[in-house]
């Protein structure tokens, strides 16, 4: 939390925060020994699925209960956004909370330390609950296979930039 907060107040643009910021949570991750390994788990079939579903409803859930709705509209070239939040946020995220966080401190406490962590970089807790869920789907599918998650979470990510510029509005 500390180095993306540290990001986000030295760069004027998100997208510029979070490909430094990630770049280097993930490269100490790596330095750490966490590796993205593609074996089956033992979760079975219907948690992967379940978790695919959680993973990619939990988010637009969530902001939608708690109606977090931004009303800005993305302000950021849409190329740049994707490689960010798509091509080193998740990577990023996976490295550090799917490989060494969630394996010490399980799924349920991993999923929500992860939501209330967003809150306290951006100040939007709406989005908390949303985060959670999608966390939570992702180490379902992560107990199956860790790429698959990766690959998951880097479909989302992506998607969230499609749907942003769709709907005129920020969905990070």
């Amino acid at each position: 939390m500390g180095v993306e907060r540290a990001a986000r107040r030295a760069f004027p643009q998100r997208s510029s925060a979070w490909l430094i910021g990630y770049a280097a949570l993930g490269s100490a991750a790596a330095a750490a020994g966490a590796r993205i390994d593609g074996g089956a788990g033992e979760a079975d079939r219907g948690h992967t699925i379940a978790g695919v579903v959680l993973a990619m409803a939990g988010y637009p859930l969530g902001r939608a209960i708690f109606r977090d709705r931004i009303v800005a509209a993305p302000t950021e070239p849409a190329l740049r956004e994707t490689v960010a939040i798509a091509g080193v946020v998740a990577p990023g995220e996976e490295l550090v909370w799917g490989q060494l966080v969630e394996p010490e401190l399980g799924l349920a406490a991993t999923a929500s330390l992860f939501a209330l962590k967003h809150p306290l970089v951006d100040g939007r807790w709406r989005r908390a609950v949303g985060l959670g869920l999608f966390w939570y789907g992702l180490g379902l599918v992560r107990r199956r296979s860790p790429r698959a998650a990766l690959a998951l979470h880097i479909w989302c990510n992506a998607s969230g930039v499609v749907i942003g510029r769709m709907k005129g509005e920020d969905q990070f």
